[in-house]
């Protein structure tokens, strides 16, 4: 396994943002005298943080490092801010266009990835949820599978929250990532707007535990799909907003890339 951090320069956000690249090569088992060759270009996995978060986040809560290696596929996780991974025109931060294009051009230039569908696969955890389920239908020509574990499919609700200083339940902050609340619904940054206009909807997964403030907005998710008769997979499963529910749900979609 190979590990790389560093920083690249973007367009789409008008400046130089970190990146955590995992590669599944080296796999040198020197007490065995083995090794494992990977065949290249890799399958991807592009992998997208929470709020509060940043590209390091992964490495730090979960064991996606050697799960990775064990499963031979490549694992790219950007620094997404609290961006909820949408564009902002006025600051001219366009995180959407970002993890949804360039960000695949950029890496598929600096390391032996896959560039086909099949090959390229987007999901994340909290806000992240939200942005793989956003950009995965938005970019849908790029990927083939969305992985949404604990996802933060608020675009329902936000326009009926307050001023709060809580962050979480604040309508200003919501307003300066999404812009006019109330121009939301049926936007390309509301998921059921997404679905209904996409034409080859990719492969979906969700998993939310059933004690986690974000479960009724995920059963009610999966639900849309279904009356759309979108087929998905929807894990409901013990537990809450954890990095132990993240770490273990995100091993079960890698499973299923590789399958």
């Amino acid at each position: 396994m190979v590990l790389f951090r560093g920083d690249i320069k973007c367009k789409s956000l008008q400046r130089r943002t970190s990146i955590s690249v995992i590669l599944p090569a080296d796999n040198i088992h020197f007490l065995q005298d083995t090794e494992e060759i990977v065949p290249q270009p890799y399958k991807t996995l592009y992998l997208l943080h929470g709020l509060y978060g940043s590209d390091d986040i992964f490495l730090a809560n979960t064991s996606i490092q050697k799960f990775a290696e064990d499963n031979g596929i490549a694992i790219v996780i950007p620094c997404g801010e609290n961006s909820f991974y949408v564009d902002n025109m006025k600051a001219h931060a366009y995180y959407g266009e970002y993890v949804g294009q360039e960000l695949l051009d950029i890496t598929r230039n600096i390391f032996p990835l896959s560039d086909k569908r099949e090959d390229t696969f987007i999901a994340g955890f909290s806000m992240g949820g939200y942005g793989a389920i956003r950009n995965g239908l938005k970019y849908s020509e790029n990927f083939s599978k969305i992985g949404m574990i604990s996802a933060a499919l608020i675009t329902d609700d936000i326009a009926d929250y307050v001023s709060d200083g809580n962050v979480l339940r604040s309508r200003d902050f919501y307003e300066s990532i999404f812009g006019d609340l109330d121009k939301l619904k049926g936007s390309d940054m509301d998921p059921k707007a997404l679905i209904e206009n996409c034409g080859d909807v990719p492969d979906i997964f969700m998993a939310c535990g059933v004690d986690d403030f974000l479960y009724e907005k995920n059963v009610d998710f999966h639900e849309f799909l279904k009356s759309k008769d979108i087929e998905s997979e929807f894990i409901e499963a013990p537990g809450e907003h954890t990095w132990e529910f993240s770490d273990r749900h995100i091993k079960e979609f890698i499973k299923r890339l590789v399958e």
